[in-house]
């Protein structure tokens, strides 16, 4: 049966926090030169890296939102949606632009003429 992921570091984690507290136990109290710095004992997960395309982060953008970010005219974004172009939604004529097409769009090469 395959270990649940993160068990492993939680493991290690444990039986680290155990040796410390071991080690306290036998020798008393650390002294002054001696301090237990629990951020050296347990990793500290990293902070995914954020993107620097100066969008908000959230997944859907209205067709206005998505053309001033692309630089284009509504109706062009518009266009561009209905052919394909930019992803996302559209729930009763109100079209939500996904925030992962506006990227490709803007920093992928544009393909001119239908998609598909």
């Amino acid at each position: 049966m395959a270990r649940p992921r993160g068990a492993k570091n939680k493991k290690r984690a444990k039986n680290t926090i155990e040796k410390a507290k071991d080690a306290f136990d036998s020798t008393g109290p650390p002294g002054p030169s001696e301090t237990v710095k629990l951020l050296d004992v347990i990793p500290v997960p990293k902070e995914p890296e954020k993107d620097n395309s100066g969008l908000e982060d959230r997944p859907y953008f209205s067709v206005d939102e998505a053309a001033q970010f692309l630089g284009v005219d509504e109706r062009c974004a518009r266009l561009w949606f209905e052919h394909g172009h930019l992803t996302g939604t559209n729930d009763v004529g109100f079209i939500r632009v996904s925030r992962a097409s506006m990227l490709r769009v803007k920093h992928g090469p544009l393909v001119v003429g239908p998609m598909g």
